[in-house]
C-alpha cells in the first residue's frame, strides 16, 4: 500500500525551501561561501527547474504507458540558463505553486497508480512512487547545502 503521507511531504516542500532562504540578502543569495560550488540562488533555481522536469515526468507516468523520461545535465542547465539572473522570490513562488498544484492530482490517484512505470534514459524503470520520493529527497539534499552555506555566511566567510 502506498504511503499517502508522502504526498503531503512533497506538497510542503515549497514552504521548506522558502524557510531555508528567508531573510537572506541579494548579496548572500549570490555569494559563493564554498568556492567551486553553486550559490544559494543557483540552488533555488536548480530546484525549481528540476521540479518542473520532475512534475512533467510524473505526469507522463500517470498519463502514458511506460513513457520515456529523458535525463539532463544539471550543470549545463545552471551554466547556460543564467540561474544567477533569475529572481528568487518568483522562483520560490513557482516552486511552491508547482508542488501544491501537482499534489492535487497526486491526492486523487489510486494507490495502484503509484506503481505505474516510466523508463528513464539513464536510470531505467522508475515508478511514480520512486519519482515522488526522489524529488522529496532531492529537495532535502539541497536544503542541507543551503543550511551549510547559510552558516558560513553568518560566520562572515562569504565569498
Amino acid at each position: 500500500m502506498f504511503d499517502r503521507t508522502l504526498i503531503e511531504t512533497y506538497a510542503a516542500g515549497g514552504q521548506k525551501l522558502r524557510e531555508a532562504v528567508a531573510g537572506l540578502s541579494e548579496q548572500q543569495l549570490q555569494a559563493f561561501p564554498i568556492p567551486g560550488t553553486w550559490s544559494i540562488q543557483q540552488i533555488v533555481v536548480h530546484l525549481n527547474d528540476s521540479d518542473a522536469v520532475g512534475i512533467d515526468r510524473m505526469k507522463r507516468v500517470v498519463a502514458m504507458e511506460r513513457p520515456l523520461l529523458m535525463g539532463y545535465d544539471e550543470n549545463t542547465f545552471m551554466a547556460r540558463l543564467r540561474y544567477e539572473d533569475q529572481p528568487v522570490a518568483q522562483t520560490l513562488e513557482l516552486f511552491d505553486l508547482g508542488r501544491r498544484l501537482w499534489a492535487i492530482t497526486l491526492r486523487s490517484l489510486a494507490d495502484a497508480d503509484f506503481e505505474r512505470v516510466g523508463i528513464h534514459s539513464e536510470r531505467g524503470k522508475l515508478t511514480l512512487d520512486e519519482l515522488m520520493k526522489d524529488y522529496i529527497r532531492h529537495l532535502d539534499h539541497h536544503l542541507g547545502f543551503i543550511q551549510k552555506k547559510r552558516g558560513l555566511l553568518a560566520g562572515g566567510s562569504g565569498g
